[in-house]
């Protein structure tokens, strides 16, 4: 996730060593998660991690753009700052704060000295399914979560006491017999403590989803580039197409097909701004579109932008961020 890193002081001749990580961490994990940042310890679940790191002297550092993850972060030394380099907008998670980081294209992370910190970290596909999946909408827009100043005194404490309780359990030499478990709590924890635009009205009013809800958005996740049917969602949901359309629009106020279609969108939205789109004709079709010009209206209608547009812009930002590397 974070592809560079420099130190924000280079004119300092010498400062002490960064301390030794509290455990050994694998060079691989390292790099798989956050390049060039030390980490002094790992925590990894099934598709999520919970992170602990720290500062001796200032760092800044750029992400690489992929978009594919969202880091929720609590800062107990120091301040982080978020920086968006093409907007020219930035943000403060203070001492004692939260707040969360998503891997965009023009993001710089400035950490300040003696900066100490958790995290949980969750592929943005992973969150998005889990919250829409709870809020019983599906979720388009790119999760924004608000800076909170004082964790400890906000109902997002709760999943910084669980990320401190597996820290621990790892320091025990536990495994990780339960890590879909853990895993599960922290996406809840996440979903319902901490402040997001990914949920509209009462939570607590939602009715619970039925298994054959869950099936059909699983089958369809796991399917967006491949051809099927609503009998194939039926089939793999355990019902019959009937029954699939009265849960669909009772729990979706959509179709089958029009969920499908709405999660291959976001699908060809995180390929365009992770820069893995070239065209919008190749990029229709890879999904399933056989009309290039409805999925762009479609996608025009949710992102208000036309895809050519937006694939060209994050093309282009790709390109100088390479040059400058």
């Amino acid at each position: 996730m974070f592809d560079t890193i420099r130190d924000s002081n280079p004119d300092r001749m010498s400062s002490p060593p960064l301390p030794p990580p509290a455990a050994p961490i694998r060079t691989g994990e390292r790099a798989a998660i956050f390049p060039h940042l030390s980490l002094n310890e790992i925590y990894r679940l099934n598709e999520t991690q919970v992170l602990k790191g720290s500062t001796s002297h200032p760092m800044d550092i750029v992400l690489d753009g992929k978009a594919d993850h969202v880091v929720y972060i609590f800062v107990l030394d120091g301040v982080i700052e978020r920086h968006n380099t093409r907007l020219h907008l930035a943000s403060v998670i203070p001492d004692g704060g939260a707040g969360a980081v998503i891997n965009g294209p023009a993001t710089l992370l400035k950490l300040s000295k003696g900066c100490r910190w958790l995290a949980f970290q969750i592929p943005l596909s992973l969150l998005r399914n889990h919250f829409g999946l709870w809020s019983g909408q599906f979720c388009f827009h790119e999760p924004r979560f608000a800076t909170v100043a004082d964790f400890r005194r906000h109902a997002v404490f709760s999943l910084y006491r669980t990320i401190n309780f597996l820290l621990l359990r790892k320091r025990e030499g536990e495994g990780s017999p339960l890590a879909n478990s853990y895993e599960q709590l922290l996406i809840a924890q996440l979903y319902a403590s901490a402040p997001h635009n990914l949920c509209l009205g009462d939570r607590s009013a939602r009715q619970p989803c039925p298994k054959q809800l869950r099936r059909a958005e699983e089958f369809i996740r796991s399917n967006l580039y491949a051809s099927i049917t609503v009998d194939h969602i039926a089939g793999a949901a355990g019902c019959s197409t009937r029954t699939l359309q009265r849960i669909f629009r009772h729990f979706r106020d959509a179709t089958p097909t029009q969920i499908l279609s709405h999660y291959r969108i976001a699908e060809a939205h995180d390929l365009i701004i992770a820069g893995r789109a070239r065209t919008v004709t190749d990029l229709a079709s890879s999904l399933q579109f056989s009309n290039p010009a409805r999925f762009a209206a479609t996608y025009r209608d949710i992102y208000g932008q036309k895809p050519s547009i937006d694939i060209r812009a994050h093309l282009r930002t790709g390109a100088q961020r390479a040059a400058t590397l």
